[in-house]
């Protein structure tokens, strides 16, 4: 609800800046509070290495890794071209959504630019996913050249590229069959059940929980300003205040 208020006050916004409206009605609206008492749902150090554990004999195993220690959404994950991955980093550039209903004409699955001002963002990889991924893409190569000339190089959305997540055949993986292949392995890994999303979460609790700056985070996560990303995950954590009031205790003494 809060984030439909922003977009309806964007947008009204918007309209009264061209003259369409006189005022912005929304502006007469508060948005409901937020309600810091529900938890995100995300995993800790140990579930996370569980998870991965398991996850190692899977097909996509190097895409759940990435999922996890870089935190894109997944329409990113799905709109990543092997052009877009080099030996350090993954520049997000596009992301393969699905429309809530068909479209006459039209695929329910459509790619569109990841950003408003479509401007890439880089997100830097540890040497361990970066390896993973190296290995993803001999393993999907191998693939293309067993299936032979029906392979779709268009990713079967009609886009041209050299698609990352991809089903044997080449077709991009559904965002329905990804999250569903997602559940089993959380199951099978016997670690709190969390959506996709969590994925995201889980890398922003753990990266700020190691120290790693609030704009890195927020950067990486392609969030607008880093005080959206401490509003989301900067809450009360009783664990990192000890430890921080330790730490500045010990620079002290």
């Amino acid at each position: 609800m809060r984030n439909v208020h922003t977009t309806l006050s964007k947008a009204l916004g918007d309209a009264v800046r061209r003259g369409h409206l006189v005022v912005n009605p929304i502006l007469a609206v508060d948005p409901p509070a937020r309600d810091d008492s529900v938890e995100r749902g995300a995993w800790n150090r140990d579930e996370v290495r569980r998870f991965l554990e398991v996850a190692s004999g899977d097909r996509l195993h190097a895409i759940w890794r990435l999922a996890l220690t870089a935190g894109p959404r997944r329409g990113e994950l799905l709109g990543l071209w092997w052009e877009d991955v080099d030996e350090q980093s993954v520049h997000v550039r596009r992301q393969v959504l699905l429309r809530p209903r068909a479209v006459r004409g039209g695929r329910r699955l459509y790619v569109r630019q990841t950003l408003k001002n479509r401007r890439p963002r880089r997100v830097r990889l540890d040497e361990q996913t970066a390896t993973h991924l190296r290995r993803w893409k001999a393993e999907q190569a191998s693939e293309r050249l067993a299936f032979g000339r029906p392979w779709h190089a268009d990713g079967g959305l009609g886009v041209e590229g050299s698609w990352v997540v991809t089903e044997p055949d080449g077709t991009v993986v559904h965002p329905d069959t990804l999250l569903g292949r997602w559940q089993r392995l959380v199951s099978a890994a016997d670690v709190p059940a969390i959506p996709l999303h969590g994925a995201r979460h889980s890398y922003a609790e753990i990266a700020l929980s190691a120290g790693v700056r609030l704009d890195v985070v927020s950067r990486t996560l392609g969030h607008s300003t880093a005080a959206f990303t401490a509003d989301q995950y900067a809450h009360d954590n009783d664990e990192a205040a000890t430890e921080a009031a330790k730490l500045v205790g010990e620079l002290l003494r």
